[in-house]
Order: structure tokens, then sequence, then C-alpha cells
């Protein structure tokens, strides 16, 4: 079970990973993940073997969301899913096996704190 996670503190960690080379310098900014239902999917979306539904649970257990600019990336423990914001349009997703080293990374800040 994940504790309440301080979002500011979870950016300052996340940083540091970009520093360190570990995270993407795009990753974007993290946030309390925003309750969102999918209402359209790229084809693109579902090439990792996710269907809709996986990529909604995604969304809807996020430990933590990451503002793109135009697009928000959703980190769950059991994989991502993203997001066009003005569409809500799923143009990508994919499940834990194949998350980087970045993403687990910034799981690993957010589960056992910063």
């Amino acid at each position: 079970m994940l504790k309440t996670i301080d979002y500011e503190k979870l950016n300052d960690s996340v940083m540091r990973l970009i520093d360190d080379g570990i995270v993407t310098p795009h990753i974007g900014i993290a946030k309390k993940p925003v309750p969102t239902q999918i209402r359209a999917v790229n084809k693109h979306a579902l090439k990792h073997g996710v269907t809709k539904e996986q990529a909604q649970g995604f969304i809807n257990s996020a430990v933590v969301m990451f503002d793109q600019g135009t697009r928000s990336l959703y980190v769950s423990e059991d994989g991502n899913a993203v997001l066009l914001d003005h569409e809500k349009r799923l143009i990508s997703a994919y499940k834990k096996d194949e998350f980087d080293p970045g993403i687990k990374a910034i799981l690993e800040v957010a589960k056992n704190g910063i």
C-alpha cells in the first residue's frame, strides 16, 4: 500500500533521476492523478497487448500522473497509459513488464518516500 505522496517532493526526486540519466527529461510534471475516462483509442495504443479496459484500470489506479503539455502519462503499479488531454484519446499503453528503469525508479520513490 502506498503512503500519501507529496508531489512537490516527488518532482524534486524525479529531477534528480533526470540529472542521473535514469528518467527521460521529457517525463513532465508529476501531479496527483485526475480521474478520467478514455473516450477514444488510437490503433497504436493497443500494440503492446493492452486492452482499453486494462488501460482504463491503469488510469484508475495511477500512483502519479505526469503532465506533458498536451498529454498525460498515468503511471500505476500494473501499467501505464498516455492520453491526449483535449480528446481523452488513448495513444499508448503498456504493462508493468515493459517498464523502463526510469518508471521503475519513479514507482520506487513514490512507494518508499523521498
